[in-house]
């Protein structure tokens, strides 16, 4: 139980460095960088990218692609992992639009003249939810992903054009905010990452997808060796043995939300678009 113990220390470090998520109990949401929530609070700075003549999603998997959209079908990155006292091991991130992700942990712990101790885990991601895999169903962790997928499906038209209007220009200024900056940014496997510190936090952030490419904190490193964007990743990698839960998350009001993001709050539900890096436990 110490070895595990030492390991999940390591998630809530990571986690804060990447403004996502990590951990199966954590359920406060994310915090939003500043530099985006003062940008999507500005309503008149958020330029308005028009969805007239042009379809609106329509069922379910287009609009979770549109909430959460990916730069490719199926992405797979692999990383190698350094820990304290000489731990080491890999973690493989799989991917795909829509607020699906998987990630395979291995770790080695040395014990000494005991030898090592292999830990490897596995965590699944879907717009629903979250589930550590062996854990028991009831272990599920929901996500307002699909919830607020849901919630566009029961809105009037106008406020679903609104809605598809204030993620695509989220997207361009973004986007333009990356193509204007004047600053070099590191590339690690011939993908250019923006580098952000906090504190004793240093991280690599592929912004597109939402993961770092390199890590660095108390001792714990992580840092991409692969990138597969064409990966062959069958639909089972994503597969529940159970049907989860519909109930949503306790006290989330998800088309409140989203008509607060019509009027231009995009940043409410900012944390929600790209699913969280989770340590199994």
């Amino acid at each position: 139980m110490a070895l595990v113990r030492r390991v999940r220390k390591w998630a809530p470090a990571l986690g804060l460095g990447l403004g996502l998520s990590l951990g199966a109990c954590d359920r406060a949401p994310p915090i939003s960088p500043d530099r985006d929530e003062v940008l999507e609070r500005m309503d008149d700075l958020l330029p308005r990218a028009s969805s007239q003549g042009t379809s609106l999603p329509a069922d379910r998997e287009a609009i979770l692609r549109e909430l959460s959209p990916l730069t490719t079908e199926a992405l797979a990155v692999v990383y190698a992992v350094e820990g304290p006292a000489g731990v080491v091991g890999s973690l493989e991130v799989l991917a795909r639009p829509g607020g699906y992700r998987r990630e395979n942990w291995t770790v080695q712990v040395p014990l000494g003249a005991e030898g090592t101790r292999q830990l490897m885990g596995s965590t699944i991601q879907t717009p629903d939810g979250v589930w550590i895999v062996g854990s028991a169903p009831t272990e599920f962790l929901p996500s307002p992903l699909g919830t607020l997928a849901d919630a566009y499906l029961g809105l009037a038209e106008d406020e679903r054009r609104l809605v598809v209007e204030r993620l695509r220009a989220r997207r361009e200024l973004l986007d333009r905010g990356r193509a204007e900056d004047p600053s070099v940014p590191e590339r690690i496997l011939d993908v250019p990452c923006h580098v952000t510190r906090v504190a004793t936090i240093e991280l690599c952030l592929w912004e597109a997808t939402g993961l770092p490419l390199r890590y660095d904190s108390g001792g714990l490193r992580l840092r991409a060796i692969r990138i597969d964007d064409q990966a062959g990743i069958g639909e089972q990698a994503f597969e529940l043995p159970f049907t989860p839960p519909k109930d949503g998350v306790e006290g989330f009001d998800a088309v409140a939300a989203l008509r607060r993001m019509a009027e231009g709050n995009v940043a409410e539900v900012a944390p929600y678009l790209h699913p969280g890096l989770r340590l199994p436990s």
